[in-house]
């Protein structure tokens, strides 16, 4: 199993809003993501902040078994449309908190390097402090 930190942009999808609605989501399958590891999403600003911890329930879900969640979608557009091309990760939701220990600036005192531009892996320090905080 293995542990990854995604990005879930407020200024692109009302992820708390949906999952008032559902218990999954879908994400552009990045990396050599497996079923069974667990992800914990980083909400951007003006959060700043690790909320939801996810299981990875499936991968390789072609677009048209996507889940539809366009509702929540804050740049769907005629241009800007799912990439039908691509394969997709479900994620299922574990759990969310509530807590400024998980802020990028915390984050970083417990060895975070990212940018948080894209999906990454982690382990170590940073992945027990994540992990206590659930």
């Amino acid at each position: 199993m293995r542990y990854w930190i995604f990005i879930s942009s407020v200024k692109r999808f009302r992820m708390d809003d949906w999952l008032k609605e559902s218990d999954c989501v879908d994400f552009v399958q990045r990396n050599k993501v497996q079923v069974g590891d667990i992800v914990y999403l980083y909400t951007t600003a003006p959060i700043k902040r690790i909320e939801y911890k996810m299981i990875v329930e499936r991968v390789n879900v072609p677009y048209e078994e996507m889940i539809d969640d366009s509702k929540y979608s804050l740049v769907l557009s005629e241009k800007e449309q799912v990439d039908k091309s691509k394969m997709y990760v479900r994620l299922r939701f574990l759990k969310k908190v509530d807590t400024l220990n998980l802020h990028l600036d915390n984050l970083r005192a417990y060895g975070l390097i990212s940018s948080m531009q894209a999906p990454f892996k982690i382990d170590g320090e940073l992945l027990d402090f994540i992990d206590s905080q659930f």
